[in-house]
């Protein structure tokens, strides 16, 4: 794990990719090795972050003098090609954590979703917001991650105006053999299954409420009014094909329905009747019966996922919430001043990398907790609470004054049982869901 961290960050890899990127065009009083660490380590809320923090800290931990003028002139369009170098070298590193055989089928289980966040007014040029919103800026980031091996895949910061369908357009040509995608019906488009299909493989989403489904036996939409009707007393599940989509993109898949309870149905036409209402439209008999389901879809076979599985799986997707949740209220991502923007966008760079640095150190930690007991996980939640406090400590790893397991040992253990899942009553955690699915 050591070697990982430290790899990245050797002054002399470090230099090599500030040259690419410009951010070091000569020899400079600031060697880019130390503005990488400066920022990574300053306060995790730059809401508070002056230059003059900032000039201090590179003071006090590398004897550097340096004015607020001269660092302001440092934040430019090369420094901020230079970070993105540095976390892209970062998540080229990959986990190895001995799950190779674990997962089967799939290569990689990929989950992807946008976590959208507001910003002060002077950032409205570059990240312009929607009307509705009512705020005059909003970022917005697009993640994904493989829950099979635990690496970053894609990290990238957007306009709010860029839509979850038109950024997964962008992504078509990442997806690869015997890979599982999941992914919100956001992100779900005709030319993306059937892309999957083509690079054979998998998809699990659910399908946007105005997408026709063709039953295969019937040639015809399905009735949701009529199978409501039929299913509300027999209390069981519909599984049948369907076909998705229309001429070259239409694809035959699973579908997996299941009834939902009447107050969260009750809910979902509530909420969709108030969208309707600012868009100045209403909503179809139709797609009121629609909302009365949990629906999949999904081309792997029943030998791979039965339907249990399948809902089962899909439910992991809110990892990904957590993790957006941990971004924000732990390490507070979004709280960002009115500064210059190069240097707004380096400094959440930079903490991205700081986060992927904690997170690779997080998954080494629940990859020795799941061997030695199987019953049970780290919890990533209180393990970022933690590291809020810890994350400084890093600092030495990452410079070689301590070795990684000096660090696990003086840090973690002797608080590792109060970083582990608690159990709660009538909700599995991820590693039991997946125990259940791949390691019955």
């Amino acid at each position: 794990m050591q070697a990982s961290i430290q790899s990245v960050f050797e002054p002399d890899k470090l230099s090599d990719l500030a040259r690419q990127s410009g951010f070091q065009q000569r020899e400079s009083k600031l060697r880019p090795a130390e503005f990488v660490d400066m920022l990574m380590f300053s306060d995790q809320d730059h809401s508070q972050l002056s230059l003059q923090d900032c000039c201090n800290d590179l003071a006090q931990q590398h004897q550097k003098s340096l004015s607020k003028v001269g660092l302001h002139k440092r934040f430019n369009a090369g420094a901020l090609a230079f970070l993105k170098s540095v976390l892209a070298s970062q998540m080229a590193l990959k986990l190895d954590n001995g799950n190779q055989n674990n997962w089967q089928p799939f290569s990689r289980v990929l989950i992807a979703d946008s976590s959208k966040f507001t910003l002060p007014k002077n950032f409205i040029e570059n990240y312009p917001s929607f009307g509705n919103f009512g705020v005059s800026s909003i970022m917005n980031i697009q993640y994904s991650f493989d829950l099979k091996h635990g690496n970053w895949e894609n990290l990238e910061l957007t306009k709010a105006t860029q839509n979850d369908q038109g950024h997964s357009k962008k992504t078509l040509e990442r997806i690869g053999k015997d890979e599982l995608h999941i992914r919100d019906r956001g992100f779900i488009t005709g030319e993306y299954l059937t892309k999957i299909v083509k690079e054979k493989a998998f998809f699990l989403n659910r399908p946007h409420p105005q997408v026709k489904l063709i039953q295969c036996s019937t040639g015809e939409a399905l009735d949701w009014v009529k199978l409501y009707q039929k299913m509300q007393y027999s209390g069981c599940s519909l599984e049948t094909m369907v076909t998705v989509g229309i001429g070259k993109n239409a694809i035959d898949c699973r579908l997996i329905a299941l009834p939902v309870p009447k107050q969260v149905w009750e809910e979902r036409i509530r909420k969709a009747q108030e969208k309707a209402k600012s868009q100045k439209s209403q909503l179809s008999d139709e797609c009121k019966a629609r909302y009365k389901f949990n629906i999949f879809l999904t081309n792997t076979t029943l030998e791979m996922l039965n339907a249990e599985a399948v809902v089962q799986l899909y439910r992991l997707r809110w990892q990904i919430e957590l993790v957006f949740k941990i971004w924000k209220s732990l390490l507070s991502i979004h709280k960002v001043k009115a500064v210059k923007k190069e240097r707004m966008e380096c400094q959440l760079i930079a903490k991205f990398i700081w986060i992927l640095i904690n997170w690779k150190v997080f998954r080494c930690i629940d990859t020795a907790v799941r061997k030695d007991s199987p019953r049970y996980a780290c919890s990533m939640w209180k393990f970022f609470k933690q590291t809020r406090r810890l994350g400084s400590t890093l600092r030495n790893v990452i410079k070689g004054n301590m070795n990684f397991k000096s660090w696990c040992r003086q840090f973690i253990f002797p608080i590792i049982k109060y970083m582990l899942i608690e159990p709660k009553k009538g909700k599995k955690a991820a590693f039991e869901i997946v125990d259940e699915i791949f390691n019955p």
